[in-house]
């Protein structure tokens, strides 16, 4: 189908005004991003100052807040759980060197940087549209609850309390759930009747998910000009035929493949110019001039800087050599054994996004006893000392288990429907593997170790070469409130409260 001259001059259209509204919000990340650095206020002490930006004892509380939601109080100094001040702080200013550098260097000004940050802006913009529009108009008062508990849980005669008590939770979860989609569908559909949507249908129920695009350069549809690209269904429909493999593998007749791949066609196009149509609206709305949205942006720019910079920096120079690996193996053999016996702990959760936010928080400093204790589906009180042998670990947990060291925590480890984060707290016997079976293990070992040593070179010689200034009264004054009283008071809410 021939693409008309109106589709080609709106699509050009489209793309200089989302072009405007991303640059022009770079523009003004890049003018604050010096000033506020580290989200300095006016109006809290300034703890320290890196080649002139500032460093807040308002920046270094939302630090901590942001460490962990399950904590015990987090005083000063001493104590499980405990954060030392001045630590947290040279990691901050650590963290501003390298955002400097980066900038000096011209990361920021790499054309992979910028599109993350624009994909980002992009992201936050949607989360910000779908709080205005569904999160903050979703209410579920004590009357809904007691009126959907007595038309579903009611049966003859009236319910005691002590009943609705126990179901209150489980049915605000779900009533919440369903206004959510409603309001949702319904402001989708508002967008999708206001927006021109031009739709190629004979490529469209040509597609057919087992058959190779590769190279085929076509537009499948256009939203308001802007186009959907043909990989970007044909991707999404090979993931969709991959998740479903069985179901079209049992469809015995040809009409009835037909049926489930063109329902297969239909919701994934749907689900294009859905994406589409929210993204365009919640550029259109310009959050940017929001200060609030600027600096989760910009939070998040500091963020991508300091992984740009890990990345392609200091990773390229932390690649161990052969040398480097046998020296290590030699050193650490009793690490290699076939069947050694181990002692952990850990957290089991039923997501990835459970686990992985856990995972965080743990990095961040959380106490793993602590943190076991609030969210684990299982957990072995701290203190209950049990040596069990690696080989009863399935192969992705074993494999992660020979890469620990003692004190380490692994990678969030799938396994079956849970998922798990280990923390290795003892390693003993077994005979040594053989170097050719382990070097991939090795090889991660010794890069973080490589990695570790060149950041903190490289960390070394840009503090020498700054002007680092620490505020010790005002670092002294924090350290006094911190023991005086917890920053904040331990969470007790649980998981998916």
């Amino acid at each position: 189908m021939i693409v008309s001259k109106a589709h080609y001059h709106s699509t050009t259209i489209v793309r200089t005004k989302l072009s405007l509204l991303v640059s022009t919000t770079l523009l003004l990340l890049t003018a604050v991003d010096h000033r506020a650095l580290c989200c300095a206020s006016e109006h809290t002490a300034v703890l320290a100052e890196v080649n002139g930006e500032t460093i807040d004892e308002a920046a270094v509380q939302d630090r901590i807040k942001a460490i962990h939601k399950y904590k015990p109080p987090i005083h000063a100094e001493g104590g499980a759980g405990s954060i030392k001040i001045l630590d947290l702080l040279e990691e901050m200013i650590d963290e501003a060197l390298i955002i400097q550098e980066s900038h000096r260097i011209g990361l920021d000004r790499e054309p992979d940087f910028e599109k993350k940050l624009e994909a980002s802006i992009r992201n936050q913009s949607i989360i910000r549209l779908r709080k205005e529009e569904v999160l903050d108009k979703t209410n579920v008062s004590e009357e809904d609850l007691l009126d959907y508990f007595r038309t579903h849980y009611e049966r003859d005669g009236r319910a005691p309390q002590e009943e609705f008590e126990k179901k209150k939770r489980e049915i605000r979860k779900k009533l919440r759930k369903e206004r959510e989609k409603a309001l949702s569908e319904n402001f989708v559909a508002m967008l999708r009747k206001q927006a021109d949507v031009w739709i190629d249908r004979e490529l469209v129920a040509s597609l057919d998910p087992e058959k190779d695009y590769a190279g085929r350069a076509s537009v499948l549809a256009r939203v308001n000009g802007q186009p959907i690209p043909l990989d970007d269904m044909v991707h999404d429909m090979k993931s969709a035929f991959r998740q479903r493999a069985s179901m079209y593998s049992r469809s015995r007749t040809s009409s009835k493949r037909e049926e489930i791949l063109e329902d297969l066609r239909q919701r994934t196009l749907d689900g294009l110019i859905t994406y589409v149509l929210v993204e365009q609206e919640a550029l259109r709305r310009n959050y940017t001039k929001d200060q609030a949205f600027r600096d989760i942006i910009t939070k998040r720019k500091h963020a991508l800087l300091i992984h740009e910079f890990k990345e392609r920096i200091v990773y390229p120079l932390a690649i161990p050599t052969k040398k480097q690996l046998t020296k290590y193996y030699q050193e650490h053999i009793d690490d290699f054994g076939k069947s050694y016996e181990v002692w952990f702990s850990e957290i089991i959760l039923p997501t990835r996004k459970e686990a992985e936010k856990a995972l965080k928080e743990l990095k961040a400093g959380a106490n793993f006893e602590y943190l076991a204790a609030r969210v684990s589906e299982r957990w072995r009180p701290r203190g209950k000392h049990v040596w069990v042998t690696a080989d009863q670990f399935p192969p992705t947990v074993r494999n992660e288990i020979d890469r620990l060291k003692v004190g380490q925590l692994s990678k969030v480890l799938a396994d079956g429907r849970q998922y798990r984060i280990i923390k290795l707290k003892g390693k003993r016997g077994g005979k040594p593997e053989p170097f050719s079976r382990v070097a991939g293990s090795l090889e991660k070992i010794v890069a973080r170790l490589n990695f570790n040593i060149v950041l903190s070179d490289y960390l070394s010689r840009l503090r020498k070469e700054s002007n680092v200034k620490i505020n010790k009264n005002a670092l002294k004054g924090i350290e006094q409130r911190f023991r005086a009283k917890p920053t904040e008071e331990a969470e007790t809410t649980k998981p998916g409260s």
